[in-house]
This record gives C-alpha cells, structure tokens and sequence, in this order.
C-alpha cells in the first residue's frame, strides 16, 4: 500500500459522544466493535444512547487486504445506515463513509490516519453547497453547458453521499492541524502544569484591560460625533457580530415529506447506462427541476443545503439578529444547483424523456418556495421550507444557541432571526442614511468569511462521565475596510429608476467572500448602515461587492405600514 496507516479514525458526528474523535491501533485491531456493552471498542452512552443494541455490530479489517473492510449487523433492533442507506446483514465499507446506529441514532465517520492515497478523490467533486452561503448575481451566472452526458450510478451514488455529509467535511478539512493542536495542548499542559495556565491568564487578562481601555476611548469619540478607525470599530462592535451556521431542505406541507429532485437513467451511444437530471416545462413556460417527494424516487437529490454558514448582527437587547435572507431562509432565494446536474434532459407532460437538453442557464435564477410542480402536476399551494439547524455563535466562543426565523423581507435580500439568551445583549447603532449617503463614503464590513482559517479551541472535559477531549472551531470576525464604489437604486416616489441589480451600495471591498453574507456594514462612525449580501466577479479577477441598504433591515423591526 502506497501509505502505512497508523489509527483507525473514528469521529462522532451525532448522539452522546457528538464532536469527540476516537482512535484504535490499526496494527493491534483486526476489528472494532460497536454497541452499548463495556466490551466495545466503540462504546456508545447506555443511558443516552438507548437505540444502539449491547453488541450492534462490527468494522471488520480484511485478513488478506488490510485495506478491505466490511461493517457488519449483529441483528440489531434498529439497524445500521451507511451514508443513509439501511444495511442489510454486512456491507463493504470506506474511508469517510458515514454510519448511523438505528433510525435517529449516533452517527460517527469511519477514517483512517493517514488516509491511503488509493482512497482519495479520484475525480473532482462539486458540492450541492458551498462551505458558506453566498448569493451569486445574474451577471455572474454561469450557463455554460458543460458538455457533459450525466454521470455513472456508482458516481452518483458517491456524489449523493458526498453532500449527505458537507457539514463533516468543513470539520474534515482542518482535521490534521486540529489533532496537531490537540498533541501540542495536552502537551503543553502536561509539561508546564499550573504555571503556565497562570501565564495565560495574565495574558488574557491583559488583553481584556487594553480592550475595555479602547472601548472608552470609543465611547468618548462616538460623543463628540468623532469619526473612528476600522480598529475602534472593531473594538466597539466585534461582541455583536456573530456567526451563522444553518441547512435547510424543502418539504411537500401537505405530508411533510422532503422534496428530491429526480434522476433518471438515460442509454448512451456506447450502451452504458448514465443518470440525468429532470426538468420540466411549467404552465407559464418556465423550466423548473422535476420534483417529487422521496418516496416516489428511485434516485435523485433532495433539495436543500447542509454545512452553510453566514454572519449576522445583533440589532435588540432581547436577541434579535439582522442578516440576509439567503442566511435565514435560504429556499426563499435562487437556488445552486451542482455542476452535474447540467446537461439535463426535459420531460413531458407524460413524464418522458425528450431529446431537448437543459443547461444552467435554463433554470437559472429558479427559486425553491416558488416551485409550481411536483410529480409532473401543478401545484396548489406553495411547498414548505425549513431550517434543519440554524444555530448563532458569538465572537470568540464555542458555545452554538439554536435561533428561529422571526421575519423575512419581500423586498430584499434582508431577514431576522432571533436567539434566546438570559440577561440583556449589547447591540449595534443603527443609521437609515439612504438619502444621504455618498459614493466614496468610507465603510467597514465586518463577518465570517469562509475562506478564513479557522480557529480551534482544545479543552479536557471535567465531566467524569463524558472524559474525552473535545476540540471545537472558535469564530473570529474578519475586519475589512473600504469605500462605497457607486450608488444603485431603484424608483422611488421622487426617481423612476429601474437597477439590474436591485437596490445595493457597490463596494470596492472584495477581501471577503460567502460566509461574509449578513454582516454589517459600519459607516465611519461606527453606525450600521448597510448588510453585506453578494459579491461579483469577471474573467479577469476584477471583484466587487454589494451591500444592502440598512433601511430593508429596519422594516424587520418595526409596523411597516404599506397602504
């Protein structure tokens, strides 16, 4: 074999032993385990755990092929899923696959360490969902057709498996510099004991005195109308920016089963069998996706998201958030569709095949709320969004609060959500400058963007039932500093405009990207005037971005009377 494998990797994605990573010998076990009993190499909680059988079942390492393995059912009561598909007595089993103890039960991802290269990607896949949401314009959009003539089931297979698990590949990429980290903890902690904790402190407590020192200095200069650094800016605020992880799926509201979109084999020229993505032609003449509830397709992808995230800001001391609407309800927006989605094939009325081929530009600007067919049929009502997870988590903190949607803009790209907290938040400083505002005016964006490295946090647990290290990622705002590049309204009472791009500020900030999307937009005073929501770019590497004006986000707040 091309790599010496170390450790079998086991990392606990749900259930009592969730974000903790386990790890065997590879050399010493020929098998691990899994269930409740005392005996198991995996033991999963017996108390919490409860679907998971005493003896559930078992990874076992081929005696001839050391990097063969079979994941096998001991006659389990609630049965084993790989990558959500039920096992049945054995299966073989890979590097990154995803298992699942019973209906609702312990997931965890099976590894190794190193990975051979044997299991690596062989092609390039793309995934259903960037690491963040990010809205794309019209002008960005890509309609090119690819060229190619769908994909093999085993690929599709693979494909389908690898977005069923975008949220642990966001943990998988900094997954070697986080076990780094865990070794050089424990053993700092081991080796410098008490004094260096000591150390740290002072340090930290350092760093709170020199922060609350310019926070004053910012209160002073905000009373007397002062214009402020992108530094004191950041001092005075980075408390109230938070970072939003969320996924959604789209749902029939008549059953509450979720929506996929359906696949369906077509035969090439070659005599090879490969799946293609369905589309259909509307009442209006529109092409949308074929959709149809999961239990009527044989094969497809559901509609939705998973391991997205964006930023927000908290705006009240009773916990509500402003961010965009593609952040808190993201089936509400245009949709992206995976590359291998296009070419498609249109269907008719009858549900065949014809020989007319869909691109993205077809569908392109397709909203998931605005679906006007399922099952070949026209719809009566509008289908159902919903967010699996939305959870907020605050400026250098561990700790992700569960948030609901509270309002949702019919005008823009703007949204509020809400998180339960005791005690009293500390908000930003709201300013509706629309009339006012200037090209060239200086502004500050501050937010999540996901092309930032991140950060982690080791800590040894004190709870005696639940010992293992645990390690998490620690969001940092990024601060990035511009200028408004251009004016782009719509009509007004006074104006008949029309925008191609709606009713944005243009920025020349483009040190950010996705993730970024929701955060706030300071002018030089420290006064959120805008919602960063979009970026765009051309061929050459020209990048420009966009804001919301802050009054879409007021309107969330407040009685908007419209008549």
């Amino acid at each position: 074999m091309s790599t010496t494998v170390q450790n079998f990797v086991i990392r606990h994605m749900a259930g009592a032993k969730a974000n903790q990573i386990e790890e065997f010998d590879f050399q010493k076990h020929n098998e691990l385990s899994l269930g409740r009993a005392s005996t198991s190499d995996v033991q999963f909680d017996p108390d919490l755990d409860t679907v998971v059988s005493r003896e559930h079942g078992k990874i076992v390492k081929d005696s001839i092929d050391p990097l063969s393995f079979m994941l096998i059912d001991n006659n389990s009561r609630n049965g084993i899923m790989v990558n959500k598909i039920k096992v049945k007595g054995s299966t073989r089993l890979y590097p990154g696959d995803e298992i699942q103890l019973g209906n609702n039960g312990p997931i965890f991802v099976f590894d190794l360490d190193p990975r051979p290269q044997e299991f690596m990607p062989q092609t390039r896949m793309v995934d259903i969902s960037k690491p963040t949401a990010e809205f794309i314009p019209t002008e960005v959009a890509n309609t090119a057709n690819t060229g190619k003539t769908g994909i093999g089931k085993q690929t599709f297979e693979r494909v389908i498996t690898h977005e069923r698990k975008k949220s642990q590949r966001m943990l998988w990429t900094g997954l070697a510099a986080a076990l780094v980290l865990v070794s050089a903890v424990s053993f700092v902690v081991w080796k410098n004991g008490k004094d260096k904790n000591d150390e740290m402190a002072a340090q930290m407590g350092n760093a709170s005195k020199q922060l609350d020192s310019l926070k004053n200095s910012v209160s002073i200069k905000q009373q007397k109308g002062e214009s402020l650094s992108p530094e004191e800016i950041v001092a005075a605020n980075q408390d109230k920016v938070v970072k939003i992880e969320f996924g959604w799926q789209l749902f029939d509201p008549s059953t509450s089963d979720e929506i996929w979109h359906v696949y369906i084999p077509m035969k090439m020229q070659d005599g090879s069998e490969r799946y293609m993505a369905a589309y259909i032609q509307n009442s209006q003449g529109r092409i949308e996706p074929y959709l149809n509830t999961k239990r009527n397709v044989a094969m497809g992808v559901p509609i939705g998201m998973t391991g997205a995230s964006g930023s927000g800001f908290v705006v009240s001391d009773a916990g509500f958030i402003l961010t965009n609407r593609h952040v808190a309800a993201s089936w509400n927006t245009g949709f992206s569709f995976p590359e291998y989605a296009f070419p498609g094939v249109l269907l008719d009325a009858q549900g065949k095949a014809t020989n007319q081929m869909i691109s993205a530009g077809d569908v392109y600007g397709w909203v998931p709320s605005e679906t006007s067919m399922l099952g070949g049929r026209a719809l009566n009502s509008r289908v159902e969004g919903r967010n699996t997870y939305l959870k907020v988590t605050f400026a250098n903190n561990v700790l992700r609060r569960n948030a609901t949607v509270e309002a949702v803009s019919d005008n823009h790209d703007a949204a509020m959500i809400k998180v339960s907290m005791p005690g009293k938040l500390a908000s930003v400083e709201l300013l509706d400058n629309y009339d006012d505002i200037k090209a060239g005016q200086a502004v500050t964006v501050m937010g999540y963007p996901g092309v930032a490295p991140e950060q982690y946090v080791v800590r040894k647990s004190s709870d005696p039932f639940k010992p293992n290290m645990d390690f998490n990622s620690v969001p940092s705002p990024t601060v990035t500093p511009g200028n408004i590049g251009r004016l782009i309204k719509t009509s007004t009472e006074k104006n008949n405009l029309y925008s191609t791009f709606g009713d944005s500020y243009q920025l020349t900030i483009n040190a950010t990207g996705g993730g970024n999307s929701g955060g706030p937009m300071f002018d030089d005073k420290g006064r959120v005037i805008g919602i960063y929501y979009a970026g765009k770019s051309d061929a050459r590497g020209t990048q420009i971005s966009f804001a919301v004006p802050i009054k879409y986000g007021m309107e969330l707040m407040g009685n908007t009377k419209v008549l």
